[in-house]
């Protein structure tokens, strides 16, 4: 910041003593005092520097960036599924960094990790507001739901990846698409393994994982609301017996395999029902669209159907060309870098700038919350099928998925036409 200044008026009086200034003279000094008062105040920037962002009191928010927590499972029986979400995150503060961050400021970032239970995500989630002073939290994890009242009471900001109904129950919550809520399920699952000829299913479930059996419970209505009867269920909680869940299955009857479950245990159930010849027709899992697993399994996952709310990369937007780009520039470490969790990490950190700049030259977590709640048409560049409704999309659930299938040879994802598709919501 640059300022006007007036020479020093000489100390030596002449020769005769004191003099009094002429009136002209004493207003001409008066006028150039206020010349420097206005001129301080306005905060004169002269061409060739850049104006510093303002300093601001709420928590994380310096004049020259603003801190955020990253809250994910590092470890514990879901960090598999979680891992790359960082490296997206990572990829998009990446671009905006270079791009000057966010209002002048740069974006920096404290991780906690939440061990995959409930309590683990409290304790991150209280340890990155009280001991990090972050601003607001990026968080993907299956168990939201431990520091959702915290941090809601709190009025913490939070985007990140819905697989909880905590998301549609919290505004301070922000996800692009919301798979699960305590309300309704959709048709859209079921209508797709109907079309397909399956006719009694079985489902995988991990009975230690409340957002497990919920999603479990989801698609079971779903299933049903289509005609497709729900036989059994089998748990798939580590280590996994894999003969003994396969015969389970083959045992069953069932004609139709759901997973409700990580890729990898999703993939362990797999290997025993296809070993024991199980009669299986339609084979889904809503994530399994991961190279990583093709690579680990092989052909044993070929022909499973898979489902995302995004734009999948098979689609090849210019979106897309831009996140692959920044991944090999920023997360060189990540391979393949078109991971399911590491797109999501990369628009759940696109939501946060997005916020933050809708949250003013001086963000308070409040504005940030307001801004972002009624923030209209955001499709985070061309990755989302629609545009999302921040407003009138809080608490619904999603009703339109792409569907993908592991194709003969188990080394790429086929897109089935048409996509997305869309379905109904179905009551309890």
């Amino acid at each position: 910041m640059s300022s006007v200044t007036v020479p020093a008026a000489g100390r030596r009086r002449p020769r005769g003593g004191p003099r009094r200034r002429p009136r002209a003279r004493r207003v001409l000094v008066g006028l150039l005092g206020l010349v420097v008062a206005l001129g301080a105040v306005g905060c004169r920037v002269s061409h060739d520097e850049k104006p510093a962002a303002p300093g601001c009191a709420e928590p994380g928010v310096t004049p020259d960036s603003v801190r955020v927590g990253l809250l994910y499972p590092d470890t514990g029986n879901a960090a598999s599924l979680f891992a790359p979400f960082r490296a997206g995150v990572d990829a998009r503060f990446g671009v905006a960094g270079e791009a000057g961050g966010v209002g002048g400021r740069q974006i920096r970032y404290t991780w906690r990790d939440d061990a995959s239970n409930p309590a683990g995500n409290e304790a991150g989630a209280r340890a990155l507001i009280q001991t990090d002073r972050v601003f607001g939290i990026i968080e993907s994890t299956s168990v939201a739901s431990g520091s959702a009242a915290y941090l809601h009471g709190a009025r913490v900001p939070v985007t990140g990846t819905s697989l909880e109904a905590a998301w549609t129950q919290n505004d301070n919550m922000f996800s692009y698409s919301n798979m699960i809520s305590d309300g309704p399920s959709v048709t859209t699952w079921g209508a797709f393994v109907a079309e397909r000829g399956g006719r009694k299913a079985i489902i995988a479930q991990s009975a230690f994982s409340a957002t497990s059996v919920t999603m479990a419970d989801k698609l079971a209505l779903s299933l049903q609301a289509a005609g497709v009867r729900v036989v059994d269920r089998v748990d798939a909680t580590g280590p996994i017996d894999i003969p003994g869940v396969g015969e389970k299955v083959r045992a069953s009857g069932a004609d139709v395999l759901v997973g409700a479950v990580t890729g990898a245990a999703f993939g362990q159930v797999v290997v025993g029902a296809r070993a024991v010849r199980a009669n299986l027709r339609v084979i889904l899992s809503p994530v399994s669209y991961d190279q990583r697993l093709l690579r680990i399994f092989g052909p044993v996952l070929a022909g499973v159907y898979t489902f995302v709310d995004y734009q999948p990369f098979e689609v090849g937007t210019p979106a897309h060309r831009r996140f692959l780009a920044a991944m090999l520039k920023y997360a060189p470490q990540v391979s393949p870098p078109a991971q399911q969790a590491a797109l999501s990490g990369w628009i759940s950190a696109d939501m946060f700038l997005r916020g933050l700049a809708v949250a003013g030259p001086c963000p308070s977590r409040e504005a940030f919350i307001r801004g972002l709640r009624g923030l209209k048409g955001y499709d985070a560049d061309g990755l989302l099928p629609a545009p999302v409704d921040f407003s009138s999309h809080f608490g619904q659930i999603n009703r339109c998925y792409t569907f993908l299938q592991v194709a003969a040879d188990a080394q790429h994802f086929e897109l089935v036409t048409p996509a997305p598709r869309c379905g109904d919501e179905i009551g309890q």
